[in-house]
């Protein structure tokens, strides 16, 4: 099964948070879903121990793929400044 494959099968958000837990090493094994790590592996994204998983190169893609959380988000220093400017704004018209 190749990665276009793969692809064509979508993870759960439990699945996700699985792998995102296996990228970031930071949780227990045993800590999370068994059926998830058997997945991830049936998948070919994860590898390694029972105790140490790891991802694999197509787990490192599929990985980086995800959505990044909100606060992973880069913010840019004038957005701020940009939303006050267009709440002013539109209090101004409402007048």
């Amino acid at each position: 099964m190749t990665m276009t494959q793969k692809a064509a099968l979508p993870l759960s958000a439990d699945e996700e948070i699985t792998l995102r837990r296996v990228a970031y090493g930071q949780s227990e094994v045993t800590s999370l879903r068994a059926q998830d790590l058997l997945r991830l592996r049936d998948l070919k994204l994860i590898e390694g121990s029972a105790r140490e998983p790891i991802l694999t190169a197509d787990g490192k893609r599929c990985f980086d793929a995800l959505p990044r959380a909100a606060t992973q988000m880069p913010v840019k220093p004038g957005d701020d400044m940009l939303a006050g400017l267009a709440r002013m704004l539109d209090r101004q018209a409402r007048k």
